[in-house]
């Protein structure tokens, strides 16, 4: 009985390890050159807003849970390129990017299984710095369509 019971709480951690998301572990590796770093609660982050007029952002974050917001060092553009580096291994898949006046943002997601298991947005510009803030959820694509395609955001091309 002692051996199953060893053995489940062996999985039991593994499984618990395993599930420790993409963008924490690229705060890991780059932890040096952080030069600020926050966890947010989902209840704290949805304190924040109002439900009748961010109705789809409140849906995101009900189905959503350990956000990190992460600003680095990026003087040398060191981190972009690790972040480069880390978005081929880990399968991001690019939902949207804005260039504007020399700032940049990106919108990434890592699908699992049929649902967005994160979601990372990459922002810099022609500063030092380089800021990046992800979300742990579970949310369909349809699921995020509707709430983009709901969204009173207008998105154009030139």
């Amino acid at each position: 009985m002692k051996q199953l019971a060893t053995i489940f709480l062996a999985l039991f951690i593994t499984a618990i390890s395993a599930q420790e998301v993409a963008f924490q572990k690229f705060y890991k590796l780059n932890k040096e050159k952080s030069t600020f770093s926050i966890n947010v609660s989902a209840s704290l982050a949805g304190s924040f807003l109002d439900d009748e007029n961010d109705s789809d952002l409140m849906n995101i974050i009900k189905k959503s849970s350990d956000f990190k917001l992460m600003v680095f060092n990026n003087e040398d553009t060191v981190i972009a390129k690790n972040f480069k580096k880390f978005k081929r291994k880990n399968n991001l898949k690019t939902l949207a990017r804005i260039k504007e006046n020399g700032s940049k943002a990106a919108l990434f997601f890592i699908e699992k299984n049929n649902y967005i298991r994160e979601i990372i947005i990459k922002t810099n510009s022609n500063t030092d710095k380089l800021v990046l803030f992800g979300l742990k959820t579970k949310i369909t694509k349809e699921e995020l369509a509707a709430m983009i395609a709901s969204s009173d955001i207008e998105v154009s091309s030139k």
